[in-house]
């Protein structure tokens, strides 16, 4: 069986710590295709991963583990995607460094110490706020995420983040942010798509937003001209962060 997931080291965006006190409400993500090694298992990684120890002077804010849950699009040629945030460019550049550097002193193995093999071609996303997640509310180890990917056709990044707060209160999820691909992958012309996630509080939530956006009556907004693909649902396992 094909494992697709996603690894991500999300910041304190889709965890419930406002993002208030930070210089900007933009973080970049970092992302890479992995399989898994044979002889593995999903449950592998994921022990592996929470039993990975962070330095502070190398750490991402925060480490999920996103498994696909039904995956929208052609298959990729990978198991999951590695997917590490940080809370500016600078910082990643400094964080990712000082990681590479280390592990190349040591015994050059990945941080996922042979369970996965990961791909060395990256791709690089600046990250929007559309909704921080209310400071109360508190997102279970394991949970829903759901995500799309969508055209602008002539719109703004703005307009973007304007829709997905619309649509993450039309599904009843807490938190939700935007995506912008600076580099690597698929060759696209520059801000003509973004992606969009959401972040439900627990898979009941998402459950329950879900019934309740297919009792709403289909509205159209024909000035507004993005277009938004089938989505993406994942599970989402917390396996690290620095406010915790």
């Amino acid at each position: 069986m094909t494992h697709r997931v996603i690894i991500s080291m999300l910041s304190a965006i889709l965890l419930g710590v406002s993002l208030a006190t930070a210089q900007t409400n933009v973080i970049v993500s970092r992302s890479t295709g992995c399989t898994i090694n044979p002889g593995y298992t999903m449950a592998d990684v994921v022990e592996t991963a929470r039993n990975f120890a962070w330095s502070e002077d190398a750490a991402p804010q925060t480490v999920l583990v996103l498994e696909g849950v039904a995956v929208a699009g052609d298959n990729p040629q990978y198991d999951f995607i590695l997917d590490s945030f940080f809370p500016s460019y600078a910082d990643m550049v400094e964080k990712v460094g000082t990681f590479l550097q280390r592990q190349a002193g040591e015994n050059g193995r990945r941080g996922l110490s042979g369970v996965a093999t990961c791909n060395d071609n990256v791709w690089i996303r600046s990250v929007r706020l559309a909704t921080p997640i209310p400071e109360d509310v508190t997102i279970a180890p394991l949970t829903a995420i759901a995500s799309t990917l969508c055209q602008l056709n002539g719109a703004s990044t703005a307009d973007a983040v304007a829709l997905a707060n619309t649509y993450r209160e039309n599904i009843g999820a807490v938190g939700g942010v935007v995506l912008t691909r600076r580099f690597g992958g698929p060759r696209r012309p520059l801000n003509s798509a973004v992606g969009m996630r959401f972040i439900f509080e627990n898979f009941a939530a998402f459950g329950a937003g879900m019934d309740a956006l297919e009792q709403m009556a289909p509205t159209a907004n024909p000035g507004n001209p993005i277009s938004c693909s089938t989505g993406t649902l994942s599970r989402s396992y917390r396996i690290y962060s620095q406010n915790n």
